[in-house]
């Protein structure tokens, strides 16, 4: 019986070792998704300095093509998947995380066309904190696309990025009460405290999407390990 569990274990390894071009994949994947993310940063840093105008606008394009970049490297990884020998489990694993992942830049760009077809700015009295969930959820992402590089090379790291992507999710959290709180204190109209309580809640948003990430790496990478 014993024989029978490392030897499951080592075809499971064996199998995503030595589909290279998958792997590779996977890496310029997660390369493009944080590329993404950085375009997301450094737009949403502009608007919080300039407002939306035609640089805003350009910034915005270029997650926009960030995000189709990382749609098409998505697309020819589940093509690859099916074409090599994983096994049933290890495909679904995979695609899983995959799912998972995409949802990231997905919400960033959703995030960046929301001001543009709005025109919606920011009160002044939340910029700051917001400019502190942004490089929250930027960390959070490399925290994230860490974790599943662990999670496919066993590098030993997973235990303590999934502590970190925690430990970020529950501070955006309380940023995200703390801009709400002083959304319903200002003195704007129902409407618009609506508007701009929308905006702090899919930013904070990006952070829960990682969290998910990383509750199916941590399971993927136990069902690795044993």
């Amino acid at each position: 019986m014993a024989g029978s569990i490392i030897k499951l274990k080592e075809n499971h390894m064996f199998l995503f070792k030595k589909n290279l071009k998958l792997m590779e994949k996977l890496k310029e994947y997660l390369e493009v998704n944080q590329e993404t993310i950085n375009e997301f940063v450094k737009a949403t840093k502009y608007l919080l300095d300039n407002g939306i105008d035609e640089h805003f606008e350009v910034l915005t394009k270029q997650t926009h093509s960030k995000e189709s970049n990382a749609d098409d490297i998505r697309r020819e990884i589940e093509h690859e998947m099916y074409a090599k020998s994983l096994l049933p489990e290890s495909r679904r694993d995979l695609l899983e995380i995959i799912e998972q992942l995409d949802r990231i830049p997905n919400r960033a760009e959703s995030i960046l066309n929301m001001f543009l077809t709005q025109q919606t700015l920011l009160i002044e009295d939340i910029k700051s904190d917001m400019q502190e969930l942004i490089n929250l959820t930027s960390e959070t992402v490399v925290y994230t696309i860490e974790a599943t590089r662990d999670c496919f090379d066993m590098s030993g790291k997973m235990k303590e990025l999934a502590r970190l992507i925690d430990n970020n999710e529950s501070i955006g959290d309380r940023l995200e009460r703390k801009m709400i709180t002083t959304i319903f204190a200002a003195d704007i109209d129902t409407g618009e405290k609506m508007l701009q309580k929308e905006f702090v809640l899919q930013v904070g948003a990006i952070c829960d999407l990682c969290e998910r990430v990383k509750d199916k790496l941590v399971i993927t990478s136990i069902k690795r390990s044993i």
